[in-house]
């Protein structure tokens, strides 16, 4: 039976390359699904190739296009007319078989399959031999291509694994021309709805100068768009509110903070291009490009509206007090609504001064937006009074209409709002935003003593995690309490959120400051809530800061109470810690705060990378795995090893996203070709990451998405890695392990879990730890607990592998014992991962 055309690896990259530039060159999805049968059948020499693509309606189901190589059009004519009229299902025919399994199928003789519904038509146009492999996109299949020799020809392994590439890579085009489609018909969308809008929207640069106009804006304003590019936006308005606008443009522009006005809508005034003034509805935004910021205002014209609401305002039935006054300022009509709230009759408001309606704080007060007045009734009760002012066109007596509402629960409201802006409305302490201000004005007093301290529950996680929030607010409600009745009114008592409370000690100096502390976590200790039939006891870490109001910010008061805190944490709770600029435990934990922020800007920057070592197969002498090893690129491109940040990462919970980033360069390094065929990459993971349920979820769709092989990966537990929940850690194992992964336990024999997990998780390979190997040709003791660790391991069925190891008098011991695999500085040291297919490290073979 004939091969495929023999092809080295060195031909088959050519392919994927030449795909790569065809598909490159197409503008549609068609054209790339062309280029590719196209390129794949001149390479191959197969007179026919043919593209069915998924049904958008039916899952599993393909439809026939039109898009062929035929080498001989009239030759192959009648097998095109077949193919073209019947669609396939999924697991029917060639097509069929790739739609079910997913991956690429190979015909050796269509003669002989049952299962190639154009047997016959295929026959009678001399086709024989035949593969077919999937276009996959964002997940799904979105196309099969189908080749076809006119002869027998048996599978060609490497052939299909290119054709599974290039399906991935041609994949990847299509969703990204997709993807691009769909941005332009955004685009034009938004376009079109910018041009066919009522209401004018403008953009202008950082410097408050136009940069678009649309047609309504034309409209709007009278002038055209390109008379207005390049002028400033307070040409909108008119004269007298034009310093006003530039200045807050000026201050946005350098602080994005103190855009008050942004994201809200405000009714201003604009002005027309003949000097003509009208009321406007204004709501303005701004954003960040490369070239600087920008801000965008969509504007209606709201003279209608206000015209109507003018006239509505002067109908005897409005819900607010209205009035109209001529040019003196005398009022000339009242409502009955006015009558009720100032206790005036009607005849004896018309003639009135209007100014004599406010108390006599609010009668210089000019009436415009925003100016907060005061009422004053007949009988000289007083209450809040907000005036809308407005001018009246239609009336010969009247000028002005003014709008005079009580508005004394709206400032009962209001003030019950701002209560709930400054207090945590579980405990009704102050809340962070508040304890913030109170520290910020604190400090600004002069030359005065003052501590801070900063309390943390040490069990609150717990309580939440098992008995639910509920239980968790009820701990909360008790620490208040307690704080309460230690501290009365002395202090300013906050809860920060969560379990985290602050005190503010005015005039406290370091003595009264830890008095206070010890009388907090006595406090603290003596509180029980309880849980059902249980009582659980509460303890606290405090931390502790002692400062003078001349010397200290704010800022520096709040974060070196935070390290105070978790000094006293570290040291085991139920206490405090106080703190000075000399403090060496704060300094330490300064250290790893930093070292964590300087991990969480690397992953933000991307500037991890991957090493890897050999593990060697004892019998072979063969390379047969690599361990990959973390490293941290420093922002001067210095190389950090993990023993400087990994601590810190997990004690600032970023040892979970380390973990997934090391996982999911792992996989694609597979994918990619950077490891060769056959060999395994070992993943470590930490502790926190077992039990992790976006992990396996993360892994399964990666596999799914590259294709590797499950088997290559093999995941290292460390067997002195804290796993907390011995039972997630099974059901993450062994999930993983049915997706067709491998684990290892390492370091077997360093801790006191070996045995606990030998007996829970679904284990491949014992990693032998390396303090029993270094000594293996000196001591007795190393000699007999790695031969008990080998005969353990062949117990279960385990693989073994040594580490540490350094030298062949070494190896020859451990090949004694029966020890399988062996890594250390032997065998080689850790080395940088290769980043390119081709610089993937040959099958190493060490005596």
């Amino acid at each position: 039976m004939p091969a495929a055309p023999a092809a080295g690896d060195s031909a088959l990259v050519g392919l994927i390359e030449r795909v790569a530039e065809a598909t490159d060159r197409a503008t549609r999805v068609d054209d790339v699904l062309r280029a590719c049968v196209d390129q794949l059948c001149r390479w191959t020499g197969w007179p026919v190739g043919h593209v069915y693509v998924a049904d958008p309606h039916r899952r599993e189901r393909l439809l026939s296009s039109s898009l062929w190589y035929l080498g001989d059009v009239t030759r192959y004519a009648g097998f095109r007319t077949e193919t073209e009229r019947m669609p396939m299902v999924r697991g029917v025919g060639l097509p069929g078989r790739v739609l079910e399994s997913g991956r690429a199928e190979w015909i050796v003789d269509l003669s002989c399959d049952a299962n190639f519904p154009r047997n016959a038509v295929a026959a009678e146009a001399g086709l024989r031999g035949a593969f077919s492999f999937p276009i996959s996109s964002a997940g799904e299949i979105v196309a099969v291509i189908e080749c076809f020799s006119t002869r027998t020809v048996a599978p060609d392994d490497r052939l299909l694994e290119v054709a599974s590439h290039i399906g991935r890579q041609v994949g990847r085009r299509i969703a990204g021309m997709r993807s691009a489609k769909a941005l332009r018909a955004s685009e034009d969308r938004f376009t079109s709805f910018r041009e066919s809008t009522s209401d004018a929207i403008i953009t202008a640069d950082s410097s408050g100068l136009i940069v678009s106009w649309n047609s309504a804006a034309e409209r709007m304003f009278g002038t055209d768009r390109r008379e207005m590019v390049g002028k400033p936006l307070s040409v909108l308005m008119p004269e007298r509110f034009r310093a006003a606008h530039d200045a807050g443009l000026r201050r946005v522009s350098a602080n994005r903070a103190d855009a008050r006005i942004m994201g809200r809508t405000v009714e201003v005034v604009g002005m027309r291009a003949d000097g003509s003034e009208f009321p406007i509805e204004l709501s303005l935004s701004c954003w960040d490009e490369d070239e600087g910021r920008f801000f965008g205002g969509i504007i209606r014209d709201i003279s209608d509206r206000v015209r109507a609401e003018e006239q509505a305002r002067v109908l005897e039935t409005a819900p607010d007090p209205i009035v109209e006054v001529d040019a003196s300022g005398n009022i000339v009509l009242a409502n009955a609504r006015t009558e009720q709230l100032f206790g005036y009759g009607r005849s004896e408001l018309v003639g009135r001064p209007v100014q004599e309606l406010f108390a006599a704080s609010s009668r210089e007060l000019p009436l415009a937006p925003g100016v907060e007045l005061t009422g004053r009734r007949k009988d000289g009760h007083e209450f809040p009074l907000e005036v809308t002012f407005g001018a009246v066109t239609d009336d010969e007596d009247a000028v002005a209409t003014c709008i005079l509402r009580d508005v004394t629960e709206r400032r009962r409201f209001e003030a019950q709002l701002r209560h709930q802006a400054d207090h945590d409305h579980i405990t009704r302490l102050f809340n962070r935003r508040r304890f913030e201000e109170e520290l910020a004005a604190y400090a600004q007093r002069r030359d005065q003593h003052g501590a801070m301290l900063l309390l943390d529950l040490d069990r609150f996680k717990y309580i939440n995690d098992v008995h639910g929030h509920t239980a968790g607010d009820a701990m909360v409600r008790t620490i208040a309490g307690a704080l309460h009745t230690v501290l009365g009114d002395d202090a300013v008592v906050a809860r920060l959120g969560g379990d985290e409370f602050a005190i503010l000690l005015d005039g406290a100096d370091r003595d009264a400051a830890e008095r206070t502390a010890v009388a907090v976590v006595s406090a603290v200790r003596e509180q029980r809530i309880t849980l059902g039939t249980i009582a659980v006891s509460i303890t606290a870490s405090v931390g502790v800061v002692p400062f003078r109001t001349n010397d200290t910010a704010p800022e520096s008061v709040l974060a070196a109470a935070d390290l105070a805190m978790y000094a006293a944490k570290e040291a085991g709770g139920d206490g405090y810690h106080v703190t000075d600029r000399n403090d060496d435990r704060v300094a330490g934990m300064q250290a790893r705060l930093d070292w964590a922020d300087q991990v969480r800007r690397a992953l933000d920057e991307d500037r991890f990378v991957l090493y890897w070592q050999p593990i060697v197969e004892l019998a072979s002498g063969h390379a047969t795995h690599y361990e990959l090893l973390l490293r941290m690129v420093s922002s001067d491109g210095k190389i950090i090893p993990p023993g400087a940040f990994i601590e810190p990462a997990e004690h600032f919970g970023l040892i979970g996203e380390l973990d997934r980033w090391v996982v999911k360069n792992a996989i694609h390094a597979l994918a990619d070709g950077r490891v060769a065929d056959g060999l395994r990459i070992e993943v470590n993971l930490s502790g926190r990451s077992i039990g992790d349920p976006e992990l396996p979820e993360l892994i399964e769709r990666e596999i799914a998405l590259t294709g590797i092989d499950p088997a290559r990966l093999v995941f290292e537990i460390t067997e002195t890695a804290a796993i907390t929940n011995m039972r997630d850690a099974q059901t993450f194992a062994e999930r993983l392990k049915q997706l067709g992964c491998r684990f290892a336990l390492d370091d077997f024999g360093a801790g006191f879990a070996s045995f606990y997990y030998l007996k829970h998780l679904p284990l491949d390979y014992l990693k032998i730890d390396g303090d029993f190997v270094k000594g293996l040709t000196t001591s007795d003791t190393d000699q007999v607990v790695v031969k008990a660790m080998v005969d353990i391991a062949r117990g279960l069925g385990l693989k073994t592998i040594a580490e540490f190891v350094e030298d062949a008098e070494t190896v020859a011991r451990l090949r004694e014992h029966g020890v399988d695999h062996a890594q250390g500085y032997h065998y080689g040291r850790p080395e940088p991962m290769p980043r390119a297919a081709a610089s993937a490290p040959p099958s190493l073979t060490v005596s």
